[in-house]
């Protein structure tokens, strides 16, 4: 099998360890990480209109508008160097913007780490003891989940029906689940 350049995203619900997969695949592959989460905050921070839009719907832990993301994103991956291939995580989350990426850069894997509801609310309220993040206060943790199954959740049809999906339990230790999903990357002729 001839080895493939990695162009993957990465999806889950939030608490299921996608940012901190896809930061070590993208560390594994030597290709850039590229996190939707970090695209929204550099726009706030520097008070883009884009930022200031993207502010509301992060604080209220609400998905913000295919079209606001969609923008933000589109031109971050125009300004990158990714013809080795990259780790997206945190977009595409609706099957609209999934097929909008399809059009734009298309992926040859679609990385699911599941976790259950349980497991990604204790790492969440976790994480917020440690970050103090505004996205992580309790009454939006629960909202994020809901928002996750609601609107991301069928990512997975439609990658299953790009033949590109790869599901991976992501309840074990952080290094386990990375040496697995290395494992079955090479198994689809994904080579680092």
């Amino acid at each position: 099998m001839r080895q493939k350049t990695l162009r993957a995203v990465i999806f889950g619900p939030p608490g299921s360890g996608k940012g901190t997969q896809g930061r070590l695949l993208a560390q594994k592959f030597h290709v850039p990480f590229i996190g939707s989460g970090e695209l929204f905050r550099s726009e706030i921070e520097q008070q883009t209109e884009l930022g200031k839009l993207a502010r509301v719907y992060v604080d209220s832990g609400c998905l913000a508008p295919d079209d606001l993301v969609n923008g933000i994103v589109s031109r971050q991956m125009k300004s990158l160097n990714l013809k080795n291939g990259f780790v997206l995580d945190g977009y595409p989350r609706t099957v609209d913007q999934a097929a909008f990426f399809q059009r734009l850069m298309p992926v040859n894997v679609a990385i699911l780490i599941k976790v259950s509801d349980e497991i990604a609310l204790n790492r969440l309220k976790k994480r917020r003891k440690k970050e103090k993040r505004s996205d992580d206060l309790a009454e939006t943790i629960r909202t994020r989940i809901r928002s996750y199954h609601f609107l991301t959740e069928p990512l997975a049809q439609f990658y299953r029906q790009k033949g590109v999906l790869l599901m991976i339990k992501g309840d074990q230790s952080v290094e386990y689940v990375h040496e697995v999903l290395v494992k079955k990357l090479a198994k689809l002729g994904f080579v680092p």
